[in-house]
């Protein structure tokens, strides 16, 4: 275990307060050409309260709250949009199921599948926005439905790759490092990188901790590139204990002892972020918000930011991908406001407003942002526009549902991958995996 949880020069609130430097946003001011259209006169005087997870690029979180302020101010509706760490989303919108005081949630992929006795069918709203969008993205087609309907209306979800230091791997001879949409890397390329850097002090870093980014956002990948699977398309075995698995988590093992800065067995999503920005490590799976980050306040240390998809390995490339969605409760007291304000919000002068200025940091849910010129501004971002192609959600190849909710809620994959780095032993931790996995899913 880590001897200490967090280190480096920026705290988690300082951090996300961090804004990215040219994203065309010296003042919010007024949203331009805004339509309210013509919400019921039943939802004037009533409440909506908005639960979301807090924003690593920080300006997107207060655009949000910018335009839900004048929607409700339009509309006669009191809106309180509260933003919360990402660990702590989950328990709170179990316990707004539970006692109510929420209307609208963002649910990260698979908790629709989830909490879907709870939700309110959007499946109409959900369909127009896909359509003006020119269809959605596969991996939102993949993720986004529950039994046939849509539990919510789907916005993305962050981006995430390998964040590295061009300067570093250029002296370790990677070919093209100065131009990340140019490398590929298997795993074990990779890895043999992370040993040279680590030993000149500049280790990777991999969070392996109860968080719902970038831990998960790790392992599912890793261990679908080496063959294994939580659970068969038919849903009835078990494919985790695979020979495959045991010799690519050994693997891994050894890179973590030769290659990774050991402490990221606590890590959250946020730590790395900080031990990158404090040039502690050299490379880590994250989204672009470091390189943001970076561009703030570290302008020489951004021009030394680039990004790579993901490794692939014996089984090909993977991306954990799944669309997180806007939901409303069924035990909400303002259903109508709560659809009237998310029909209004999913339009493209608010929806494409909210993502633009984030710059690519949430992956395009619907087609025709995939030709956004929003990519083409920074090449260090174009690795990310890619992403969607390799995305295969939890409980994948079957369907990413209550089962799978289920198993990634109680980080059964990230607990084997930590329980092998501090053991030593991958078969022993990936049995008791899938020991797990086997009770969680009833086979």
């Amino acid at each position: 275990m880590a001897k200490k949880k967090t280190r480096g020069i920026l705290s988690r609130r300082e951090f996300i307060k961090a804004g990215a430097a040219g994203l065309g946003v010296a003042t919010l001011g007024t949203l331009p050409g805004k339509v309210f259209g013509a919400a019921p006169a039943a939802i004037k005087g009533t409440k909506l309260t908005v639960l979301q997870g807090t924003y690593f690029i920080a300006p997107g979180q207060d655009l949000y709250k910018k335009q839900a302020a004048e929607w409700g101010k339009a509309n006669g509706v009191e809106v309180s949009a509260d933003f919360l760490n990402w660990p702590d989303l989950q328990p709170k919108i179990a316990a707004g199921i539970q006692a109510g005081g929420v209307d609208i949630v963002e649910l990260w992929p698979s908790w629709n599948h989830l909490y879907k006795d709870s939700l309110v069918d959007q499946t109409e709203e959900a369909e127009a926005f896909g359509k003006r969008g020119g269809g959605f993205e596969k991996y939102v087609l993949n993720s986004g439905k529950v039994g046939g309907r849509w539990l919510g209306i789907p916005h993305g979800y962050s981006n995430a790759s390998m964040a590295y230091r061009i300067g570093l791997f250029k002296e370790m001879g990677v070919a093209n490092a100065e131009d990340g949409n140019k490398v590929d890397l298997t795993w074990d390329e990779y890895h043999a990188i992370a040993k040279k850097v680590k030993a000149k002090g500049k280790p990777f870093g991999q969070a392996l901790g109860h968080s719902t980014g970038d831990p998960p956002g790790f392992c599912y990948p890793y261990m679908w590139s080496y063959g294994a699977m939580e659970v068969d398309k038919d849903g009835k075995s078990i494919q985790f204990n695979k020979p495959q698995f045991v010799e690519g988590m050994r693997k891994f093992i050894e890179a973590w002892k030769d290659g990774y800065d050991t402490t990221g067995t606590s890590w959250d999503d946020s730590n790395n972020n900080r031990a990158f920005l404090s040039e502690q490590i050299s490379c880590t799976f994250n989204g672009s918000s470091i390189y943001f980050a970076a561009k703030k306040d570290k302008p020489d240390l951004a021009k030394d930011i680039h990004h790579i998809l993901i490794p692939k390995g014996p089984a090909g490339r993977f991306y954990w991908l799944g669309t997180r969605t806007f939901a409303i409760l069924k035990n909400s007291k303002n259903i109508a406001g709560a659809k009237e304000f998310l029909k209004w919000w999913f339009q493209d002068e608010q929806f494409g407003a909210w993502w633009r200025l984030q710059e690519g940091y949430m992956l395009q849910p619907v087609v025709k942002y995939y030709n956004d010129p929003t990519w083409t501004k920074d090449p260090k971002m174009l690795p990310f526009r890619e992403q969607p192609k390799y995305g295969v959600d939890v409980g994948w190849p079957g369907p990413p549902n209550e089962k799978a909710s289920l198993a990634w809620s109680k980080y059964i994959v990230v607990d084997t991958f930590a329980k092998s780095v501090q053991s030593g032993d991958p078969k022993a931790s990936i049995e008791w995996g899938a020991e797990q996995l086997k009770r969680t899913y009833g086979v």
